[in-house]
């Protein structure tokens, strides 16, 4: 994608940070399952600071 403006560029960004976002969720629940607790825990820390920068480039794009 030649993202070209700065709303081009934003939006770019939060649309893989929430293809990024889903990926950790799902190793969450994958770790989860597996009786893994720890590795779950670092990815929910993971998931925390993915989703609040995620809500940050949102909030750039609100019109």
């Amino acid at each position: 994608m030649d993202a070209v403006s700065g709303e081009d560029h934003v939006t770019a960004l939060a649309d893989r940070y929430g293809m990024y976002a889903k990926h950790v969720r799902e190793a969450i629940s994958k770790t989860a399952d597996l009786g893994d607790a720890d590795t779950s825990d670092l990815y929910t820390e993971i998931s925390r600071a993915i989703d609040k920068q995620l809500w940050f480039l949102e909030a750039h794009l609100v019109k």
